[in-house]
């Protein structure tokens, strides 16, 4: 019953505003309306503006996350060089000289160092591919594009997407 009342109530305003804006001269009405129209392009530009800070943002975000990755992806360089020429090259050497007493062949042996060598390098060009993949502006590049191009299409968006990062 409550509502019913409340709704009826709603209702009279409703109708009091269209009967107050129907005797409003033309001129009046169309001041109105470029008002309301002012206001809401004011909100859509602040609108626009907020998004455009908050891909400004994620911009210094990805930036600080790619310094990181790009300094890992150094120490990381640095500890293969290091670390791989002492190490590595101590079990070589040691791997080297039992297979030479084992089979008494020097070409065994050195097949049998240079498949490990070979293994060990194609694991260190894998992981330093895996951290510098994460070197980028991807999510950056995507809120631009939805900033920027907003009146196409999803599909149209990825494809700028797309072409930009075969360049």
């Amino acid at each position: 019953m409550q509502n019913r009342e409340e709704a009826e109530a709603t209702a009279e305003p409703q109708s009091a505003q269209q009967q107050a804006t129907a005797k409003k001269p033309m001129a009046e009405q169309a001041l109105d309306q470029l008002s309301e129209l002012a206001a809401l392009s004011w909100s859509v530009s602040e609108h626009y503006a907020e998004q455009l800070k908050l891909t400004g943002q994620t911009a210094k975000a990805e930036w600080q996350l790619t310094g990181r990755s790009l300094t890992i992806a150094a120490a990381l360089v640095v500890s293969f060089g290091a670390g791989l020429i002492l190490l590595w090259g101590s079990i070589l050497l040691l791997l080297g000289y039992l297979l030479f007493q084992a089979t008494g062949s020097v070409v065994i042996s050195a097949v049998a160092i240079l498949l490990l060598q070979s293994a060990l390098l194609l694991w260190c060009w894998r992981s330093l591919g895996h951290v510098l993949s994460q070197v980028g502006f991807s999510e950056t590049w995507q809120q631009l594009c939805r900033v920027l191009f907003a009146k196409e299409s999803p599909a149209e968006q990825q494809n700028h997407g797309d072409n930009h990062a075969d360049r």
